[in-house]
């Protein structure tokens, strides 16, 4: 059997461990990623046709240029939407099924936030045509684009990151 002592001590390792592994979590950063970097350019491409998941994504698409802000950078921001995505940033509903209309405002409110920030907003215009939704049935906020791979492919070439959220 183990003794009192034993006991005593087993649980202080035990919390001394839990510290150290809580205290090192909270001591994460990016700064050898950012060493020297004074700018962010970062292009997110968004495809999601879950509503659930795409409001996820937009909110970590905004944490992700928070932090970045935080580490006193200037970010440089554009977010390309298509695919299923698209339907999700019109003016109506009747893109999206009765269950999506409470996401689709969510969605839509990050897309005004966003917007307000200076942030690029654009859509594919080959994706708004696959889905049958002409241009003016999009948020005030968006730019529909000719071809969003061309867009993409021209901010990766200005130096812009893509990170996809699909």
């Amino acid at each position: 059997m183990i003794g009192l002592l034993q006991k005593a001590l087993l649980t202080i390792s035990i919390i001394s461990c839990f510290t150290v592994i809580v205290a090192a979590a909270s001591n994460h950063n990016n700064d050898s990623a950012l060493k020297g970097i004074k700018t962010a350019q970062v292009y997110f491409d968004v495809s999601l046709k879950d509503d659930n998941l795409l409001v996820f994504r937009m909110e970590m698409l905004d944490k992700t240029i928070k932090q970045i802000e935080d580490a006193g950078l200037e970010v440089r921001t554009v977010v390309g939407f298509r695919g299923g995505a698209s339907r999700f940033i019109t003016k109506d509903d009747h893109y999206v099924l009765e269950e999506e209309i409470s996401n689709k405002k969510k969605i839509q409110d990050w897309v005004k936030q966003f917007s307000e920030r200076g942030i690029i907003i654009e859509q594919c215009s080959i994706a708004a045509g696959i889905l049958d939704i002409p241009q003016e049935d999009f948020m005030e906020e968006i730019k529909v684009v000719g071809n969003g791979y061309i867009s993409l492919v021209g901010y990766q070439a200005q130096g812009y990151s893509v990170v996809p959220m699909d």
